[in-house]
């Protein structure tokens, strides 16, 4: 059975550095507490017992003062090392299940809930899971020590009520794990149900039914209301049952050492120290519940976030093997949509000449993009295999499953429909920030995508920001910006979705010239209806129709 991974866990092990640290800073606390406890001690026995002054007590004032202003200061490195481990937590994850999504090939529903709410959810259990963790293992058997050595009766006492707080924990652990699942269950329902509502707007405003979706949205939020409640009484009997049973463990403490105080079998000076000691001890025991329901939001986030973690990219080692460009194949290739029975494509048998331009046709509907987001590696095909080869024999043969991510973006470039334009500049949009972006390249790029005179017309030339929803760029100028970014990624393999619908004859034929130039030592593969497109092809292949 495989084991599953923790998120929590793998950062403890990969910072074990600076868990030790932190521990070994909390063992400094810890022996600074009891110091501090005895120096009290000591300086009221001295002053109500022995009548002393300020001459008696001056050294153990001043010890007292370095302790406790020791102490404030440890606060720093404490909240500094915790600060670094959630950082590191969050990031990580974040960057994993972005990667993970990327590898998926799809947008998650209930990704903002994932990469938002759920990530910071795991944020508690290093500020307070954690340190409570640690104090419990350190504070408390140094403690339970130093107890033992001043008043082993009340050490005894410590020990036997010590286990009462965990079981009460362990007793109510399997209602609360419930409670927080369901809580970010309705959470993730809410959160989805608001998504749709903004992409469905339109469409609701047509039919008159946002007022019916606005009370099925409310109703939502109440349930969610409800679930959140569940999980905050849960938290609030468990921290007052808590509370209770330390108050009751110190107050059975307290009673022992006043009867043997008036019997005369302690000195003052050690039942006050032990008094002091006591609250100390349970301390981190009264924090457990607060901790407790922590970890359980904790390791809930963290269930729904490993399924995506797991999505490992392969290791091939496969990109300088690969002659360029290569020719692509399909071997009974079929694809379905998730919860639908029929399939988009079913048994392809296609072959892509290394080196040529090829353009699928057909009709609307037919699977052309499908089969392109197929032949680019963004969804993966029910059944069937996509092999890569330069025609140097089987050696040489990939199936394009095998790849990693890293490889396959190496190798193909991909333009949908309807690029995404990013509200950021002109440039930027084009290279999507990679590192060899030049203006030279840039502009290249943008000249053989026959927008060359768009980008003089632009009052800030290659640094003019475009706007939510590539404002101030037409359909057909998204179109050919998709294309520049395409010429500017000069990858082998390039895969081109209707990539001169809404041009102008002129236009398209200005963009077919650039890929002509172009499609010298690439394999492209376009889709198109425009007989244009078609004619200029060296293959065509006709979905649900003859090839030529």
């Amino acid at each position: 059975m495989k084991k599953k991974k923790s998120i929590l866990l793998s950062v403890l092990r990969t910072a074990r550095h600076s868990v030790l640290m932190r521990t070994a800073i909390e063992v400094l606390h810890g022996g600074l507490v009891i110091a501090a406890a005895w120096e009290a001690a000591v300086i009221v026995n001295t002053v109500f017992m022995e009548h002393g002054g300020l001459a008696e007590t001056a050294s153990e004032l001043l010890m007292l003062f370095l302790c406790v202003l020791s102490m404030s200061l440890l606060r720093l490195p404490k909240g500094r090392i915790e600060a670094q481990l959630s950082h590191r937590v969050r990031l990580s994850a974040r960057a994993a299940l972005h990667k993970a999504m990327l590898l998926s090939g799809r947008s998650s529903a209930g990704a903002l809930t994932l990469t938002l709410e759920r990530v910071d959810a795991l944020d508690p259990f290093f500020h307070t899971v954690v340190p409570t963790m640690i104090a419990g293992a350190v504070l408390i058997p140094m403690i339970l020590i130093t107890a033992a050595f001043a008043d082993p009766l009340s050490a005894l006492l410590f020990l036997v009520t010590l286990p009462i707080a965990p079981f009460l924990l362990m007793l109510i652990g399997r209602a609360t794990r419930r409670a927080s699942e369901k809580q970010w269950d309705k959470m993730q329902a809410l959160t989805d149900g608001f998504g749709e509502l903004v992409r469905a707007a339109m469409t609701l405003k047509i039919f008159r039914r946002i007022d019916a979706e606005g009370a099925h949205l409310a109703q939502m939020s109440h349930t969610f209301a409800e679930a959140s409640l569940s999980v905050l009484r849960l938290a609030f009997v468990s921290a007052f049952a808590l509370e209770l049973i330390t108050t009751l463990s110190i107050a059975i403490i307290a009673v022992s050492i006043g009867l043997r105080l008036l019997e005369g079998l302690m000195t003052f000076q050690t039942a006050f120290f032990v008094l002091i000691l006591a609250p100390l001890f349970y301390q981190p025991l009264r924090e457990a519940g607060i901790a407790f329901h922590a970890a359980m939001d904790a390791k809930t986030a963290e269930a729904a976030l490993v399924p995506y973690l797991d999505l490992i990219a392969a290791k091939d080692g496969a990109r300088n093997q690969i002659l360029t460009p290569p020719a692509v194949h399909t071997e009974k290739l079929s694809y379905r949509y998730p919860l639908t029975e029929e399939a988009v494509l079913t048994d392809l048998n296609l072959s892509f000449p290394a080196g040529k331009s090829t353009v699928l046709a057909g009709a609307s509907g037919i699977g052309k993009s499908t089969l392109l987001l197929l032949l680019a590696g963004q969804i993966a095909p029910t059944k069937g295999r996509i092999e890569l080869s330069d025609g140097a024999g089987e050696a040489h043969a990939y199936d394009l499953a095998s790849l990693s991510e890293e490889t396959r973006s190496a190798l193909i470039t991909y333009v949908p429909q309807e690029p995404h334009i990013f509200t950021a500049t002109l440039a930027e949009n084009v290279s999507l920030w990679m590192d060899n972006e030049t203006d030279e390249a840039v502009t290249a790029a943008l000249e053989a995508a026959a927008l060359g005179d768009f980008l003089r017309t632009l009052p800030e030339g290659l640094r003019t920001p475009l706007g939510a929803g590539g404002h101030p760029l037409s359909a057909g100028e998204r179109h050919r910006l998709g294309l520049a970014r395409a010429f500017f990624q000069n990858r082998p393999i390039v895969l081109l979705d209707e990539i001169t619908a809404g041009l102008d004859g002129e236009t398209e034929a200005e963009v077919i010239a650039a890929l002509t130039e172009f499609a010298h030592h690439r394999t492209l593969i376009l889709t198109s209806h425009r007989p244009a497109l078609i004619a200029w092809a060296d293959h065509v292949i006709t979905l649900g129709g003859e090839d030529r």
